[in-house]
């Protein structure tokens, strides 16, 4: 082996870990941890580096995926915060769906009060009537996760959901978990775990 490759591959190995505010153990479920191991190529920058055998990532870039955890979108409970000049997604309870889905996951614009929702329906304009569940300022679609159950466990209890619209979307929580299990969703018994600890929660139901 040249000596200067040599010397690069010990260089990197035994490099000292910076002394910053990134901990190991935040570290490992982004794909580092320390070690004495050369890894190859990292996941995103392909550059070598040391740390775990079973390392994915170089440190950088293992603070890079753990930063952009901390700061991405997350589901908020009901209607508090909701932007009302751009569109979201959101779980929106529907006061009068005609397709039998009580709950349905869209992307519109809320009014303040989070029980008008404007969707766009072929290049037009359609309000819809009911009230927001849960809501995400994100672009993709998002999918079903324990994050959302746990934001729609939490807006149950809540006024706007009395008169038993609280259990229409329990029902129909229940359902979509059953639904993750099914379809073998990677995330399905956290999901339905989660969704089962609506059964803990006093709110009017129609068969109290």
């Amino acid at each position: 082996m040249p000596e200067d490759v040599a010397t690069n591959l010990t260089r990197v190995i035994y490099a000292p870990i910076p002394d910053d505010a990134f901990a190991d153990v935040d570290l490992r479920p982004f794909g580092w941890a320390p070690g004495g191991y050369f890894g190859r190529g990292c996941l995103d920058c392909s550059e070598g580096f040391s740390g775990d055998k079973r390392c994915r990532r170089c440190r950088a870039c293992a603070i890079k995926a753990l930063v952009a955890h901390r700061d991405r979108p997350r589901w908020q409970s009901g209607h508090e915060g909701i932007p009302t000049d751009r569109p979201v997604w959101a779980y929106f309870y529907d006061n009068g769906s005609g397709d039998g889905q009580d709950v349905t996951l869209l992307r519109g614009v809320s009014d303040e009060d989070g029980e008008t929702f404007t969707v766009d329906y072929e290049g037009r304009p359609w309000e819809r009537d009911g009230h927001i569940v849960c809501w995400i300022d994100a672009q993709e679609r998002p999918s079903l996760s324990v994050e959302a159950v746990e934001a729609i466990l939490a807006v149950l209890p809540s006024e706007a959901f009395d008169l038993c619209l609280g259990h229409v979307v329990e029902d129909w929580l229940h359902r979509e978990a059953l639904r993750a299990v099914v379809d073998g969703h990677r995330d399905a018994p956290a999901i339905a775990a989660a969704a089962l600890k609506s059964r803990e929660l006093k709110f009017s139901r129609y068969y109290d």
